[in-house]
């Protein structure tokens, strides 16, 4: 409900009414309605919008978010590394990169390509193991998502945990001037 005082002229305009908003005039006299503007943003104010936030859920650094937002605008995805610690035996801790698509997933490779993690689509499993989508592999799994602990199953023991971190910028990166 609109309220709309007067006295010698208009005094006070509260409220709206069906979306449109009152507003003195000049001489302060008489209220005139004024309709409600909507600012609607354009398809690539939104992706930019989009892409800026995307970058800054994963690091404050200007360097690195002015890279993601780079990669976002140009439809490239985020890369991520994935990093196994924990105690298993035999060893398979380290950094592992991302090497293709396996089973519709991503698969990751160790930087000494000794082991891989990769998706099992009839098992619905995620493997750490010697070889690529071998048939009973012997070596860690989990399920359903690729970060956590991991299970040992033939052969192996401990239980190895797996993250991700984005891949940072090339070195010879430069952040664009505006």
């Amino acid at each position: 409900m609109t309220l709309i005082r007067t006295g010698g002229g208009v005094t006070d305009i509260r409220g709206s009414l069906g979306g449109v908003y009152f507003t003195r005039d000049k001489s302060g006299l008489h209220s005139c309605s004024k309709p409600r503007t909507v600012r609607q943003q354009s398809a690539a104010q939104k992706k930019q919008r989009d892409a800026f936030s995307k970058a800054r859920t994963y690091t404050k650094d200007p360097r690195w978010v002015s890279y993601y937002i780079y990669r976002a605008l140009n439809g490239l995805p985020f890369i991520f590394d994935a990093i196994v610690t924990g105690n298993p035996d035999p060893d398979c801790t380290g950094k592992y990169e991302l090497a293709g698509v396996y089973n519709g997933k991503d698969y990751y490779e160790q930087t000494d390509s000794t082991r891989f993690i990769w998706w099992d689509s009839a098992n619905q499993r995620w493997y750490i193991t010697i070889a690529l989508g071998s048939g009973r592999p012997s070596g860690w799994w989990r399920t359903p998502v690729i970060k956590g602990t991991y299970e040992p199953s033939f052969h192996v023991a401990g239980n190895p945990v797996v993250a991700l971190s984005l891949t940072p910028p090339p070195v010879n990166y430069q952040i664009p001037k505006l």
